[in-house]
């Protein structure tokens, strides 16, 4: 098995096709690569067959079968394993539950249901930030300026985050242009990756970027889910509204294709 290069990959081991579709949305989202794997035997075939090693194992204990604890005992008596972090995400955090996993050598453990924002900080608390730029940091970087605009005039002020079912290569850039030729001078429309696109709306509240949505649909090729976060009523600085229109986004592509979610994965 060959060492790491410099990008970040993370396996998700959870028998619930929606949580790993929803963990692997909001990582991939940061900039992580994200395999998945629905069962300890499953973990341990992709971990075998992968080339490089995986930088974080994320592991729910109630899997059919082999438990989470197996795995973890697998995962470590492998000599290449050994000093790969380990996070437990589980909805069983009983007090013996949690000690086991420790005492096994996993170094996070996060109760569900979680929070994105969590999920993410204890992410990059244990491996870091993709080598490649953070992926939000030029977003967070435009919404605090229009954020300290709309404290100074108490003013309302929207961010939707919009994510296609399919990647794009090279055109996410021309779609976000031809959307911007739909709203207004004020506004800025910010190419995240290759599907995902951030809109804000100054002087906006939540029903005008509704408006702002249904305005822009005809302009986006392919299926397209959206996500909105409203200032202040949803977030106070950048990052809380970062976080809820992340946590929207994921909500709706979960509620409306629960079952394409499910197909996905299998």
């Amino acid at each position: 098995m060959e060492e790491k290069n410099d990008k970040k990959c993370v396996l998700i081991v959870d028998d619930s096709a929606i949580i790993r579709f929803m963990v692997k949305e909001i990582l991939e989202a940061e900039g992580y690569d994200i395999e998945t794997a629905s069962t300890a035997e499953e973990a341990m075939l992709k971990i075998k067959k992968n080339k490089e090693l995986f930088d974080l194992v994320i592991v729910d204990i109630n899997l059919p079968r082999q438990d989470g604890f197996a795995l973890m005992e697998k995962l470590k008596s492998c000599s290449e394993y050994k000093d790969v972090p380990v996070m437990i995400l589980s909805g069983d955090a009983t007090a013996s539950s949690v000690m086991r996993a420790i005492e096994m050598g996993a170094v996070e453990y996060l109760s569900k249901p979680f929070r994105t924002e969590e999920l993410v900080k204890r992410v990059e608390k244990l491996i870091g930030l993709p080598a490649a730029k953070n992926l939000y940091s030029e977003l967070q970087r435009l919404l605090r300026s229009e954020i300290n605009r709309a404290k100074r005039g108490n003013l309302n002020l929207s961010l939707v985050l919009t994510q296609c079912e399919k990647k794009f290569k090279n055109e996410i850039s021309g779609i976000a242009e031809r959307i911007k030729q739909k709203i207004r001078d004020i506004d800025t429309v910010f190419d995240i990756n290759s599907n995902t696109l951030a809109l804000i709306l100054p002087l906006t509240g939540a029903d005008g970027a509704m408006v702002v949505i249904k305005k822009i649909k005809d302009r986006l090729p392919g299926k397209w889910h959206f996500g909105v976060a409203t200032y202040p009523d949803n977030g106070k600085d950048e990052q809380e509204l970062i976080n809820f229109a992340k946590e929207s986004l994921i909500k709706e592509i979960s509620h409306l294709k629960p079952e394409a979610a499910e197909i996905k994965q299998i």
